[in-house]
């Protein structure tokens, strides 16, 4: 693979076998084809129920919205993708590569974010009640934004390095690149230190730098994108769901609801958890794998393949999220069904409330099964 750092497009090297490549690729972008079929719909249709739908309008939903906009934003680049896949070269300029590749960055950077945050309001809203005051549009709102903040500031190195390379193959490639671009065929053409000392050296000297910056970049990303938020939603979950389990087993009353909401909790946690995880493991697990060269890299069919499906996998992830976090929701299915029998998204428009309203949503419902006498917003 000739691209560096952890957003990257996958590569095919001239001697490969013809026809795996044809199928590893044939695959991948069908698998890309479907989650944006599935997800970009699925996206904009949660933008727009909570936009529009009075019952949508909850604190949750806030922190859902921005994640189903990151996952929309990253799911417009695969057009992109697959036509770079299929020419094998990138031709849409260095204006559009960085544009990509902000894009990419998006699912590595915002969507972990949201995810997290949306936890953490849930975790505060169940297992933190005292604090529930906290709770509100304008805190939500203004979380939000911190979030936005935070990922464009951790995305900085994406617009500075990301870069268009021309091989020796004449091919050019959008990538995250360290170094000098100037060198790059150099670097990517043999040497040796009896046929030219001088450009050995050099070639050596801008590998070593642009390894340490490569290294540097990939442990702060998955550190910033991936470890961390994956403790998080974990943390956070393993407390929610725990929580229910304990008022399941203690309180004897109302205990078909408290079976029902702690069993419907458990799996949508579980599923959350999991889907997080597995969605983005294979491509950090690709990613370390080629910055520690270890020996399954060598095998470039393996290596292709992996690359493919780890980063379909991350598209999946944008596609599922709108069926894990608004699809499985009770309000989100009575509005969708009043919307088809009445045929007119504006009735329900026209009477929205405003932000500012309080709005009891899913994490105020899950705080009355562990306490009844709860009253949060």
């Amino acid at each position: 693979m000739n691209i560096t750092g952890p957003i990257e497009l996958p590569i095919f090297d001239a001697e490969e076998d013809e026809a795996t490549r044809s199928l590893i690729k044939l695959t991948a972008n069908i698998a890309w084809g479907i989650a944006m079929a599935i997800g970009i719909p699925g996206n904009l249709f949660v933008l727009f129920a909570i936009l529009y739908f009075r019952d949508m309008h909850t604190i949750s939903n806030v922190y859902i919205f921005n994640l189903a906009l990151a996952d929309l934003l990253f799911l417009a680049g695969t057009p992109i993708l697959i036509v770079q896949s299929l020419q094998q070269s990138w031709t849409f300029g260095t204006a559009v590569c960085k544009m990509y590749i902000i894009g990419n960055g998006i699912s590595q950077f915002a969507s972990p974010a949201f995810i997290a945050v949306l936890s953490l309001d849930r975790f505060m809203a169940v297992c933190r009640p005292v604090t529930s005051e906290w709770r509100t549009s304008r805190m939500a709102l203004l979380a939000s934004g911190l979030a936005w903040l935070t990922v464009v500031l951790e995305m900085t190195p994406l617009l500075l390095f990301a870069k268009v390379i021309t091989g020796p193959d004449q091919r050019s490639t959008c990538m995250l690149f360290w170094g000098d671009e100037s060198i790059f065929t150099k670097l990517s053409a043999p040497a040796t230190e009896d046929d030219n000392p001088e450009m050995y050296e050099n070639i050596m000297e801008m590998q070593r730098q642009t390894m340490y910056s490569r290294r540097f970049f990939t442990t702060y990303t998955f550190a910033l994108s991936y470890m961390l938020p994956l403790i998080a939603v974990w943390y956070f979950y393993a407390n929610i769901i725990a929580k229910l389990w304990a008022r399941r087993r203690n309180l004897w009353s109302r205990k078909e609801n408290i079976k029902r909401t702690t069993t419907k909790v458990t799996i949508l946690g579980l599923a959350i958890v999991i889907s997080y995880t597995l969605c983005f493991l294979p491509f950090w697990a690709h990613t370390w794998s080629m910055e520690m060269m270890l020996e399954w890299t060598n095998n470039q069919n393996l290596r292709l393949a992996v690359s493919y499906a780890a980063f379909a996998l991350q598209y999946l992830n944008s596609a599922i999220n709108p069926f894990l976090y608004v699809f499985l929701s009770d309000a989100f299915r009575k509005n969708i069904l009043s919307m088809l029998r009445t045929g007119n998204p504006a009735v329900a428009y026209a009477k929205r409330p405003s932000m500012n309203s309080t709005k009891e949503d899913e994490a105020a419902r899950l705080v009355r099964v562990v306490d009844p006498s709860s009253r949060t917003p």
